[in-house]
C-alpha cells in the first residue's frame, strides 16, 4: 500500500464524531503537536485535532523525547476546552490510552497492554505513548491537551541505542500489513466516544474497568520513583483520579501520582 501524509477526511473516516474532530490540522512538520496546540489554545475551539507527519522536538513524560521517522507513526493531539474545575485532566490519560489500546485492536491483528501510567506495549516493548499537558484560558476555562503517539510503520532498525530492545512498532509486530489511515481514524473515534461518557459516573467507571482490563502492572511488583526516592511492592489498583495504588515492599500502602512519578524499564 502505497504511504502518503495523513489528511483531515482520513482522521474523520471512522465518524460520525461528536466532539474531536470537528476542525483537524495536518502539518509536515512541527516541533511538537502538543507545543502547538499549548500555543495556539486560546484562539482554537474544543476538539480540534493535530497531527504531524514529522516532529522536531517530540516529546513524552518529564521532558523525554519522543522519536518517530517522517510518516512512521500517528503523531496526533487534541485540545479540550474545558471548566477550570473539570476533573478531565486527571483521567486524560487513562482515557488517551485505552482508546488508542482499542484503536489498534480494531484495525490491527494486534492487542497492546498498558502499562502504567501512560506507555502501550506489545510483547513487553513500548508501541505507543501518552502526553496529558494543560494551560490557562480566558474566562476561568482551561486547556487540555491530549498527545499521542504510536509506532506504526518503523522497522527495527529505526531504534537505535537504548530502544533497540525497548521499542517496537505496530509493523514488526503484526503479521498482516499496517493501515495507518485506518488507525488514525479509529483513534479519533474512540477519543470522541470515550470523551462523550466521561463527564458520567457511569462512564467513568466503565473507563476504569477498560482500563484495568489491559493494565499489565495490577498484582506484579513495581519500581518507582517518587521525589528522589525509589520505591518497589506490588501495585494493588488504580483509583478514581487515576493513581497507582501500591502496597509496598516495606509496609504500607502508597499511591503514586503521574505526573510526580518516575519508572525504569
Amino acid at each position: 500500500m502505497r504511504h502518503r501524509p495523513l489528511c483531515a477526511d482520513d482522521l474523520r473516516a471512522a465518524g460520525p464524531l461528536r466532539r474531536v474532530g470537528r476542525q483537524v490540522l495536518c502539518f509536515d512538520v512541527l516541533d511538537s503537536t502538543n507545543a502547538y496546540l499549548l500555543e495556539h489554545a486560546e484562539e482554537l475551539g474544543d476538539g480540534v485535532v493535530v497531527v504531524a507527519e514529522q516532529q522536531t522536538a517530540g516529546r513524552g513524560r518529564l521532558g523525554r523525547r519522543w522519536h518517530a521517522p517522517r510518516g512512521a507513526g500517528i503523531l496526533l493531539s487534541v485540545l479540550l476546552r474545558e471548566p477550570a474545575e473539570s476533573p478531565l485532566p486527571a483521567w486524560a490519560g487513562l482515557l488517551a490510552a485505552v482508546a488508542a489500546a482499542e484503536a489498534i485492536e480494531t484495525t490491527t491483528d494486534c492487542v497492546p497492554t498498558i502499562r502504567w501510567p501512560n506507555d502501550l506495549l506489545l510483547a513487553g516493548r513500548k508501541v505507543g505513548g501518552v502526553l496529558v499537558e494543560t494551560c490557562p484560558l480566558a474566562a476561568g476555562r482551561r486547556g487540555v491537551v491530549l498527545g499521542i503517539g504510536v509506532n506504526c510503520l518503523q522497522q527495527a532498525g529505526h531504534f537505535a541505542g537504548e530502544l533497540a530492545d525497548k521499542a517496537t512498532s505496530l509493523e514488526l509486530a503484526s503479521r498482516q500489513p499496517i493501515h495507518r489511515p485506518a488507525v488514525a481514524a479509529a483513534l479519533v473515534q474512540r477519543l470522541d466516544a470515550w470523551l462523550v461518557g466521561t463527564g458520567q459516573r457511569e462512564g467513568e467507571r466503565r473507563l476504569l474497568a477498560a482500563w484495568r482490563a489491559r493494565c499489565e502492572d495490577v498484582g506484579r511488583r513495581v519500581v518507582l520513583e517518587q521525589d528522589g526516592r525509589g520505591y518497589a511492592g506490588t501495585a494493588v489498583d488504580i483509583d478514581e483520579r487515576g493513581d497507582l495504588i501500591v502496597q509496598l515492599e516495606e509496609g504500607g500502602r502508597r499511591h503514586f501520582v503521574a505526573a510526580t512519578t518516575t519508572r525504569p524499564w
